[in-house]
């Protein structure tokens, strides 16, 4: 496809990207794929969520860049379209933005990536990463290097889908710089010490939060995740009981 790119020409005006959904579908091997990261989908760890990313726009992007700032798939909508020439598309929408026919007035959890790709930005617009469940949880927050676990998936294989996360009493912490694989809380035994001394840091991260549920006040969700469990099915037979007795 990339030579077929170049023989007709326009190469230089298409991006191309390859990546994936999620991370492996480790209980699938060995057609699921593998990684070195902890766990897999449908989990808190970083086997579920870490995916490869290449891009190339010949002229824009320089061959063999390597970046390893904070990225996350959210952020192409408002990077390709500021490629396409509207670098202001996030900030639009926020008050009101008017596409076709229809006006959007939505939050976009998304950053535009592009001054960060062409080499313009030495570091990424995002700082910080929520990892949030089917259910609609958060599940953890990234902030730089550092990582808080609030609710982990402590079943493996098949069964990340059929058991319940686990709410924490006290949150876990990794720096996936010093420790990318998210083994420390297993295999170090002073990994607690490690994480009252890093106390602080969780309480920095309540700005994040707070920030996060304020834009769920200004732009509420459009939908309510997926129920997994029969929970909301009986939820509505019992409205549909109670309404028929009226």
């Amino acid at each position: 496809m990339l030579a077929k790119l170049d023989e007709l020409g326009i190469a230089d005006d298409t991006i191309v990207m390859y990546s994936t959904d999620n991370g492996p579908h480790y209980n699938g091997w060995p057609d699921g794929g593998i990684t070195p990261f902890r766990s897999e989908k449908n989990t808190n760890w970083e086997g579920g969520w870490r995916v490869p990313i290449f891009v190339r726009w010949p002229g824009k992007i320089k061959p063999g860049t390597v970046l390893n700032d904070i990225a996350s798939h959210q952020d192409w909508l408002p990077t390709l379209l500021a490629a396409a020439g509207d670098p202001d598309v996030s900030a639009k929408l926020l008050d009101g933005h008017k596409a076709g026919d229809k006006t959007f007035k939505v939050h976009i959890d998304g950053y535009n990536l592009l001054p960060y790709l062409t080499g313009e930005a030495k570091e990424s617009p995002r700082k910080f990463q929520f990892y949030i469940s089917d259910d609609g949880d958060i599940l953890a927050i990234r902030m730089g290097d550092w990582k808080v676990v609030l609710m982990e998936q402590r079943a493996k294989q098949m069964m990340c889908w059929a058991e319940p996360f686990v709410k924490l009493r006290v949150p876990k912490m990794f720096n996936l710089r010093r420790d990318p694989f998210e083994r420390a809380d297993e295999n170090s035994n002073t990994y607690w010490d490690w994480v009252i001394d890093h106390v602080p840091l969780i309480y920095g991260m309540q700005a994040i939060v707070a920030q996060q549920i304020e834009n769920f006040v200004k732009y509420p969700p459009r939908q309510k995740p997926a129920s997994f469990n029969l929970d909301e099915v009986l939820r509505h037979l019992q409205e549909a009981s109670s309404s028929g007795n009226h």
